[in-house]
């Protein structure tokens, strides 16, 4: 099965199966696929909004993006030939916390993200396993470049320099806002978790008493999963999460599981098949969704902390008690500077026009859930000057410094590097 699942992008099925063994260019000892190309041509037109709208276009853009990947792999094999460099394993655990969280941004709910797993026969960890290797091979290129770049310094005259040049070509510093908020999340219910393991129950029961899995499955599935009778192919122990692996990895051959509980709701699991370590699965899936009541309830909770908050309550405090953003709670909800015109458009919307420290708005609803917002600061669109802007002067000639030393390092690693277009001639 290939799948592109990128930023929200699946790529179709039939593209890749038509450029899935042409090899486009070999660097070294590593190979450029025709299909990874129109991967990263897809995900471009995505992420840009803006697709191709002729071959010359086209062409150009495959052309660009082809260099790309070359000089990306000219860094990968000289990060693999430095013994000094490592990547630990926490670390792409945490660039793929990342990576997913990023693609699950592209969908309005974490529920529709699950939903198009689901259709695409994939699962969190299935995508996660998918990203690894590049993730891995990402942060051993930083690495790598950062280990190169250490001892690059940027004097005053460099700076200056730099600003006479280009000043009037650095755009202006952006209006941005200074936030802290709080962060409630819609969960579900005891009574609907109740419910929901009762009819995974009775599904079962349905089963057991000769009731057709895939048909059950079809008709009562959630997010997509009763595609097929809710086949899920044969699978290892890796490709699920461990609470259905434990269940699963029990069952012989024409076993149904009991009702299990994972990340994603309740299962009931057949087995279909077994070849060597891999299970044919059947599953039917119950996502465990949160009612009317309990958007209501917290919809409720978040008007009570706004109301507090505006009649003089402890904002920061409010936050380390009730907000669910681990990452900015033990700061009193503090999320820092954020860029109004890089604002993720949930939220863009409500930041608009507010100038005003100390004023609060809300709650807006986003993906992650009810948001309560306090604006710290307020930094209005401004030019650049190298009076008032050192430092940010001297990081945009840091950047320009160091992006003149990575072009020279491409340089050099493709004139000692065999490189082999085959594109064209794949073509012919």
């Amino acid at each position: 099965m290939a799948v592109l699942l990128t930023a929200g992008l699946a790529a179709s099925s039939e593209a890749q199966r038509e450029t899935i063994d042409r090899i486009a260019v070999v660097v070294g000892g590593e190979v450029i696929l025709a299909s990874e190309i129109t991967s990263q041509v897809q995900l471009y037109a995505l992420q840009s909004g803006r697709r191709p709208q002729s071959e010359q276009e086209l062409k150009k853009l495959e052309d660009q993006i082809i260099e790309q990947m070359i000089s990306d792999r000219l860094f990968l094999i000289a990060a693999r030939k430095d013994t000094s460099l490592s990547v630990r394993p926490e670390e792409i655990e945490a660039a793929l916390d990342d990576r997913i969280a990023n693609v699950a941004r592209n969908f309005p709910t974490n529920e529709q993200f699950m939903a198009a797993l689901a259709q695409e026969g994939m699962t969190v960890r299935q995508l996660r396993k998918q990203y690894r290797t590049d993730i891995e091979n990402q942060l051993l290129k930083q690495r790598y470049i950062q280990q190169k770049l250490y001892s690059v310094s940027i004097s005053k005259h460099e700076v200056e320099e730099f600003y006479t040049e280009f000043k009037d070509s650095i755009p202006s510093q952006p209006e941005a806002v200074k936030l802290a908020h709080i962060l409630l999340t819609v969960e579900p219910s005891q009574q609907v978790e109740d419910s929901v393991m009762t009819l995974a129950t009775e599904l079962r029961q349905r089963i057991i008493n000769g009731a057709d899995f895939a048909t059950i499955s079809s008709q009562y599935s959630s997010m997509g999963a009763g595609a097929n009778g809710g086949d899920l192919g044969y699978v290892s122990r890796e490709d699920v999460v461990d609470e259905f692996a434990r269940a699963a990895f029990n069952l012989t051959v024409g076993d149904i599981s009991g009702v299990i509980r994972t990340q994603f709701g309740y299962h009931v699991i057949k087995c279909e098949g077994k070849k060597e370590d891999r299970l044919w699965l059947r599953h039917v899936l119950l996502a465990v969704p949160p009612s009317i009541d309990d958007s209501t309830r917290v919809m409720r909770l978040a008007d009570s902390l706004l109301q507090a908050a505006r009649d003089g309550g402890d904002f920061a405090e409010m936050a380390k008690e009730f907000s669910a953003d681990n990452s900015s709670r033990a700061q009193g909800g503090e999320l820092g500077w954020i860029s109004t015109v890089q604002a993720p458009p949930d939220i863009a919307p409500t930041l608009q026009g507010w100038q005003t420290p100390g004023e609060y708005r809300g709650p807006v609803e986003t993906s992650s859930g009810i948001h309560i917002l306090k604006l710290l600061d307020y930094a209005a669109e401004k030019a650049y000057t190298l009076e008032d802007d050192f430092d940010g002067i001297k990081e945009l000639a840091r950047q320009d410094k160091t992006g003149r030393l990575v072009d020279k390092w491409i340089a050099e690693l493709k004139t000692n590097t065999y490189i082999d277009y085959r594109l064209d001639e794949n073509a012919n």
